[in-house]
């Protein structure tokens, strides 16, 4: 590499981390700024190795809050398609005459990704405003989605309160701002439930009118996807586990279900499954005749709908919590891994309450969609540790008799 291009990736990485601390600590962050809190989040990193040739914090020895680099400096390195990774990954460029790409460069150090066109072939109605997005890429290139990858996903974003959507959601000053710097496209972060070479499924609830848009869209519709973040929630759980926790609020449940059909497919893998999908009424509960076939079909898989208004929340009780161990009432901390997803409060709540049982950090990963910064319940968090210290003790205990 020569010295101008050292110079060049010095300088755009710098920009790059003042961008971030900038909007940590601003009120009112960038409207592209909730892409880098799926970098922020990710709780597990690991080594790289010779076989991964792709660009990360780790790797580059620089700060592993966050590493984003413009297109221009990417292609001043040789790199190879993104190997498997536990670390932010710059998306390596994808340039043929084939392709369908378009170049992004974002401004002020934002992350940068390459848009490629896709169509929304369908959008199904899963549950109470929950719609699952069935996406076919246009390029003939495949794409390499897994479960829990980040992607951005933008659509057409039309006039103010357009009467084909019947759009009951006011567009807001910040929304037109972006939709104004992005040719007219709404854009944002959404999470892979599924993916195949040429096609990928989303999971969104309708909150706004972005996902009001993205839901109610017409077959065939054009949209515009590009990137790739976070770690895959497979390849995010620690190696030599027995088992895995999956605990999910809303359409968080997504990616998880995702997951599960993977790991479940997958002969090599013998580790007990399960999963916890917290909701907050009958009707928003979505998959489940399907997770019930999976659990049918597959004894290490177990799963349970848990409804607030029914039962109160996941943490809300020791009765409800038993659902945390395994079927036996025991489980060592060493042995299990939890994949925390949705509603920040819960996120943090249980990530408070593992972490105070003695549960490792590199066996809890997480994924906040929004509600980031909620204050954890600390009776909930001495609830979590207490049902997770005791089952570790009561394993412990009948080992040894």
């Amino acid at each position: 590499m020569s010295i101008s291009n050292l110079f060049l990736f010095y300088q755009r990485a710098r920009e790059a981390l003042k961008y971030v601390i900038f909007n940590l600590n601003s009120e009112k962050p960038d409207p592209f700024y909730s892409f880098l809190r799926y970098g922020i989040h990710q709780t597990r990193t690991v080594k790289p190795t010779e076989e991964s040739h792709h660009l990360s914090a780790s790797n580059m020895k620089l700060p592993r809050l966050l590493f984003v680099l413009p297109s221009t400096v990417v292609q001043a390195f040789v790199i190879s398609p993104p190997a498997a990774s536990h670390t932010l990954v710059v998306p390596t460029a994808l340039t043929t005459a084939t392709s369908t790409s378009t170049r992004i460069y974002a401004e002020g150090g934002a992350p940068q990704y390459e848009k490629y066109s896709a169509t929304l072939s369908e959008s199904t109605r899963l549950a109470n405003y929950s719609y699952l997005l069935h996406i076919t890429s246009n390029d003939e290139l495949p794409i390499q989605y897994e479960p829990g990858h980040v992607l951005a996903l933008e659509i057409g974003a039309g006039e103010k309160n357009d009467s084909l959507f019947e759009n009951p959601f006011e567009r807001t000053e910040k929304s037109q701002k972006d939709i104004d710097k992005n040719d007219g496209f709404m854009r944002g972060p959404y999470t892979v439930t599924r993916a195949s070479s040429h096609s990928f499924d989303i999971m969104v609830k309708v909150v706004g009118e972005k996902s009001h848009r993205f839901a109610l869209a017409s077959p065939r519709t054009n949209v515009l996807f590009g990137g790739k973040f976070k770690v895959p929630i497979a390849e995010g759980i620690k190696d030599g586990v027995k088992r895995v926790v999956l605990v999910s609020t809303g359409v968080g449940v997504g990616p998880c279900v995702g997951a599960i059909e993977r790991l479940l497919d997958d002969d090599a893998n013998s580790m007990d499954l399960q999963l916890l999908a917290c909701y907050r009424e009958e009707g928003d509960v979505v998959y489940a005749d399907h997770l019930d076939d999976l659990k049918a079909n597959h004894p290490r898989f177990n799963w349970k709908a848990i409804v607030s208004q029914e039962s109160g929340r996941l943490s809300a009780s020791e009765e409800n919590l038993q659902a945390l161990v395994s079927s036996n009432g025991t489980s060592l901390l060493e042995e299990t891994h939890y994949h925390l997803i949705g509603n920040g409060g819960m996120v943090n709540e249980f990530k408070s309450g593992l972490e105070k049982a003695g549960v490792p950090k590199e066996q809890i990963t997480l994924e906040m969609y929004f509600n980031h910064r909620a204050e954890v319940d600390i009776e909930a968090v001495d609830r979590i540790a207490s049902i997770v210290s005791a089952s570790h003790a009561q394993t412990l205990a009948a080992a040894n008799t």
